[in-house]
């Protein structure tokens, strides 16, 4: 385990857990090596830290060394898939997302509101598929996506009131819409109960996003496709989703009964 003494110090009024946290969250999937040096420069922590906190999280398998550069360890993926509700919704909802993807034949992606971002845990493309900027383990602010949009209109009220309420910094080529236009597209989606943005990633792409409910009734994650913004039936699309999203709702409630036996 990590050094007691190390993990009880305070430095600059950051915890010891935080300044980990950032040094594991400097990494990015477009970023899976990192220099030393890149580390300090992301986190904005002396090079000396970041240097005794890698290599501590190196001895516990935390993170790897390849070459000159760090990597995110096995041991991470180990703990994190020891996490029911991500991994299980991800086990639930992939049979009906390959069914979905075999009929739409663009990106179908899962994904949950984690804060004030659309976190993406699964994503199936194929070499025709449409541009999509998303990555599995990647994050978008909640306003720059259908699916973070959609799952905001159908959160708790406090949770939507605190979102709106906050300050959207413009993220093009998702367009900076005015409060009034976000409360009419946000009414929409509640009516809906889906969410259809064009170019709001890609100029030549549509995301379309359903919710998935889980046996608590509550909108608990969403399933969406990105497809051409032209040439596609946006309708046909959406009945599909539904259908997926239905199925992996029901196999979610399925593996919590059965963990109950």
């Amino acid at each position: 385990m990590i050094r007691k003494d190390f993990m009880a110090r305070k430095s600059g009024g950051m915890s010891a857990v935080s300044r980990i946290c950032q040094v594991l969250e400097a990494f990015t999937p477009k970023d899976s090596g990192l220099k030393l040096s890149e580390i300090g420069r992301r986190t904005e922590m002396p090079v000396s830290s970041v240097h005794a906190i890698a290599h501590q999280l190196a001895d516990e398998g935390l993170l790897e060394r390849s070459g000159g550069e760090f990597i995110l360890g096995v041991r991470l993926w180990e703990l994190a898939i020891r996490a029911p509700g991500t991994f299980g919704l991800r086990e639930a909802a992939l049979a009906p997302m390959e069914h979905a993807h075999a009929t739409i034949q663009h990106h179908v992606q899962l994904g949950i509101l984690s804060g004030p971002d659309m976190l993406y845990i699964e994503r199936l493309s194929s070499p025709r598929s449409v541009v999509n900027f998303t990555q599995v383990g990647g994050r978008l602010p909640w306003y720059c996506s259908s699916s973070g949009i959609l799952l905001t209109a159908l959160a708790e009220p406090a949770i939507m009131e605190k979102l709106l309420s906050d300050e959207r910094p413009p993220r093009p080529p998702a367009p900076d819409m005015s409060s009034s236009e976000m409360q009419q597209l946000i009414r929409r989606a509640q009516q809906h109960r889906f969410v259809v943005t064009e170019g709001f990633v890609h100029p030549d792409a549509t995301a379309v996003s359903v919710p998935i409910i889980s046996p608590w009734r509550t909108s608990i994650a969403s399933m969406a496709a990105v497809i051409p913004s032209t040439g596609t039936d946006i309708e046909s699309v959406v009945t599909t989703l539904r259908q997926a999203a239905r199925q992996a709702g029901q196999r979610l409630a399925g593996s919590l009964s059965r963990d109950r036996l």
